[in-house]
């Protein structure tokens, strides 16, 4: 089934909020955050999320959506996050029975596109060091390590890995 990538509309929290919470729980190393903090997040929460990323003014949130209108994929992307003329794409997910049909390369080009759009001349990500899956998928995608390692906020075992891109306008 055809997969399309597209922003999040203000009005859609309930779908971002299940969407994320899933992502949360079937990859728990892959984010910053917990299932547990974001569940106890307030629909107003959500409902600041979805505006914000549809906005696009300093974040952006792009869903990939099967032809059926099921969510399958998201990715956010964050202005001038943490240094200026750099884009930041954090919260990165596809859903296993959607993986492998170009909903992931869709998403991070969406964002990269968005951050040109802003004038960013690099994207950077933070990727934990045991997704080999992801990692791969950013190097395809003209990523590369730039030797930063900080440790996953929740599971400080863990380490992340800094990686760039650049961006040509």
């Amino acid at each position: 089934m055809p997969i399309s990538v597209r922003r999040v509309r203000a009005g859609e929290w309930q779908a971002l909020r299940a969407l994320r919470l899933r992502a949360l729980a079937e990859a728990p190393n892959a984010f910053g955050s917990t299932l547990a903090r974001e569940s106890a997040f307030p629909d107003d929460t959500w409902r600041e999320r979805a505006g914000a990323g549809a906005a696009g003014l300093d974040r952006v949130t792009f869903i990939a959506e099967r032809e059926d209108g099921q969510w399958c994929g998201l990715a956010t992307g964050l202005a001038d996050d943490p240094a200026p003329g750099a884009a930041t794409l954090v919260g990165m997910f596809v859903a296993p029975e959607a993986r492998g049909q170009g909903a992931a390369l869709a998403l991070v080009e969406a964002v990269a596109e968005w951050a040109r759009e802003r004038n960013a001349t690099r994207l950077d990500l933070f990727v934990t060091e045991t997704n080999a899956a992801a990692v791969a998928l950013y190097r395809r995608c003209g990523f590369i390590d730039t030797g930063a390692r900080e440790p996953l906020p929740h599971t400080p075992s863990l380490m992340e890995w800094g990686m760039s891109r650049a961006l040509r306008p």
